[in-house]
């Protein structure tokens, strides 16, 4: 049922001018001071102030205050807090008489309350978002008239209010997004544009993340001695903070390595500077591995793994197992030794981030490295593009779509 309002047209028609005044304006302290000043001159009144409630501190607070200085209040305490709890209306004819009237403020300031009317302000949605108050009604008492007059502004008030969270919201998606999209940016000039050629080697490399950023990453490069360079990291969750860390990680891997390529030692520095970082419950799985071009492959894994090796042609694929926990976990750090892999021509090294062999079908079934081996084995003759080729199809067919819920990446390295 439509409410019938008795207001005068004269009243309305300055009511009408604040709605237009919404519809022009995203200042919102502008806003306010006129729905303030409409408030004091429609219903004579010696003060008018609206309180905008403040979830950090649980207050009201006076985000205007004609005739005042600045007041902050218990979100539930004095007459304000009653109107803003019970989101309803208040006219008290005599303040003193009320006993939920602070005299505090009165006594501090000098000025004389007589009485009030303070109408909440709702959102569409009929959550309060504050209060409205006129203070002394001149040469009287605030009447029907004044009541139906303060809720129209109370109303618009409520839309102001809301539509400018709105669009500070809108204005933080779109700058977080921006932010996203420049942070994915830095991340991908990260990955190598193109693998390090070498005459006996063969290497290819592939990420997807599963948002705009993601918490793994690969790196290919050639070492100072004539070496390939591998690493592949995943860092725990996905999105920006893991981006940064894996990205960290990476950033070392290569430093350090051109200072000693032995991977035990270079894990063990990451972990050292890492470990001190990182927020507790932060980590990194780290892949590190030195391959000559007579095919020598000194590896370390820091929690990284399975990682899947075929010798040479003849030989069966078998699985590397990680040698050291995670970077970041342990101040006491330890990396196994581990046997160098001798390599023929025709081996193949695959390295996988969990995203792959922990795809999950609809079913909820996990793609498994066993499906990646029978891959391997089916492509025993393929080039290391169509064997990752076909991985990645395989992927998401099993997953049913393209995009994965966990990142997902994969380095192949070939000898020939």
């Amino acid at each position: 049922m439509t409410r019938q309002y008795t207001i005068s047209a004269d009243k309305m028609r300055e009511v009408l001018e604040v709605s237009r005044l919404l519809a022009v304006t995203s200042d919102l302290d502008h806003l306010l001071m006129e729905i303030a000043k409409a408030t004091q001159a429609l219903l004579g009144a010696e003060r008018a102030s609206i309180f905008l409630h403040d979830g950090g501190t649980g207050e009201l607070w006076t985000k205007v205050a004609l005739g005042a200085k600045p007041i902050r209040v218990p979100a539930g305490a004095g007459i304000v807090g009653h109107v803003f709890k019970t989101n309803c209306p208040l006219n008290i004819p005599d303040a003193y008489a009320d006993g939920r009237f602070n005299r505090e403020i009165d006594r501090i300031t000098g000025f004389v309350t007589r009485n009030l009317l303070s109408v909440p302000m709702i959102d569409l949605k009929g959550r309060p978002l504050g209060v409205i108050q006129a203070v002394n009604k001149i040469g009287g008492l605030f009447e029907r008239e004044d009541e139906e007059t303060i809720e129209l502004l109370a109303a618009q008030g409520g839309v102001a209010i809301q539509r400018y969270h709105l669009q500070v919201d809108a204005i933080q998606v779109v700058e977080l997004r921006r932010e996203m999209d420049l942070a994915k940016h830095v991340q991908e000039s990260l990955l190598p544009k193109h693998p390090p050629e070498f005459e006996r080697l063969l290497a290819v490399g592939w990420t997807r993340p599963a948002s705009i950023t993601g918490g793994d990453a690969y790196d290919l490069w050639t070492i100072s001695e004539g070496k390939l360079g591998i690493f592949l990291g995943d860092a725990s969750g996905h999105g920006l903070a893991p981006a940064l860390i894996v990205s960290q990680a990476r950033t070392l891997a290569r430093a350090l390595s051109e200072i000693d390529c032995d991977p035990r030692w270079v894990l063990t520095r990451m972990n050292n500077r890492l470990v001190h970082d990182l927020e507790l419950g932060r980590f990194v799985t780290v892949f590190m591995a030195c391959l000559d071009q007579g095919g020598q492959l000194t590896w370390a894994s820091a929690g990284h793994g399975p990682i899947l090796c075929r010798r040479g042609p003849g030989h069966a694929i078998e699985v590397l197992y990680p040698t050291a926990p995670p970077i970041g976990v342990l101040d006491d750090f330890a990396v196994d030794q581990t046997e160098v892999v001798s390599m023929e021509c025709g081996g193949l090294l695959i390295v996988m981030s969990d995203g792959i062999f922990e795809a999950q079908g609809p079913d909820g079934d996990m793609f498994g490295v066993d499906r990646v081996v029978q891959i391997l084995n089916d492509g025993i003759n393929a080039s290391p593009e169509a064997l990752l080729k076909n991985v990645r199809d395989a992927v998401v067919v099993w997953q049913g779509k393209e995009e994965p819920v966990d990142d997902q990446s994969i380095v192949l390295v070939q000898c020939r």
